[in-house]
């Protein structure tokens, strides 16, 4: 798969990185790189130890040992907000969304970091901020339009097929723009159409500009969108290379994937 940068540079740099939890070690001296403009999977079986890696990556979680550097920068001891501010931005994989909000209100939330007025004065639609909420509007607006909702603008949030509530968790995550997006298992629960269509955006999304690192088990999905696979297994690195090689990979195939495979 071809990636729109003419020059792949590294963007996330994971060193040595080892998580403790009492006696129990969930990562154990994992190296691995994110390279700028791609799609990149970390995949392996449940308790493998990938959730735990975003969470270190993101802010959410301190490392037992080891160091997360985004461009150069170290997000060691950066809270959540902070590596954000880098722009590096996650989803996670229980949908997190206010319900009772409009589409475009959940948006707007997630939007407020670029404009002037505060979270509860662009909600309330207060005078001194309209103008500000009026170039807000716009960016929701395309954003909605950029993930495939921009007919449900004026829906609450509740009301969206399962599969449309995770692309609003993704728009969501575009409003903060992120130039690094992660995405923890994002088409779990989606059917095999609304996987194809996520795909789609996903792919559309790194062609303009954001790499992307994807967490997910839907290996049809894997296969078919990253540029390499990184796979897990019991804490440690099992494997990496291009989903060709992952495919038949005899350790991956015996660890993970079953002596069929996997076909895209």
């Amino acid at each position: 798969m071809s990636t729109p940068f003419k020059e792949i540079d590294t963007a996330l740099e994971v060193d040595g990185l080892t998580v403790h939890f009492g006696g129990l070690v969930a990562i154990s001296e994992v190296d691995f790189t994110v390279r700028e403009g791609e799609i990149t999977s970390l995949i392996g079986p449940n308790g493998a130890g990938k959730t735990t890696a975003f969470n270190v990556i993101t802010g959410f979680l301190r490392a037992t040992a080891g160091s997360v550097r985004y461009r150069g920068v170290s997000l060691d001891q950066l809270r959540p907000n902070e590596v954000a501010d880098l722009g590096v931005v996650r989803t996670f994989q229980k949908t997190s969304l206010f319900n009772g909000l409009t589409v475009f209100d959940n948006l707007l939330i997630g939007l407020h970091r670029r404009g002037r007025g505060r979270v509860w004065e662009i909600l309330l639609k207060l005078p001194r901020i309209q103008a500000d909420e009026r170039e807000l509007w716009k960016h929701a607006t395309a954003i909605l339009e950029q993930v495939g909702l921009p007919h449900r603008g004026s829906e609450l949030a509740s009301d969206l097929p399962y599969g449309e509530q995770r692309l609003l968790e993704v728009a969501i995550a575009l409003a903060a723009r992120p130039s690094l997006l992660l995405l923890d298992e994002p088409v779990s629960g989606m059917n095999p159409s609304e996987t194809r269509g996520f795909m789609e955006i996903v792919s559309a999304i790194r062609d303009q500009g954001t790499t992307i690192f994807l967490v997910e088990h839907d290996m049809r999905m894997v296969m078919g969108i990253s540029d390499r696979v990184i796979v897990l297994n019991q804490g440690v690195i099992l494997a990496e290379g291009t989903p060709e090689e992952i495919r038949h990979h005899p350790e991956v195939i015996r660890a993970y994937l079953g002596e069929g495979g996997v076909h895209a």
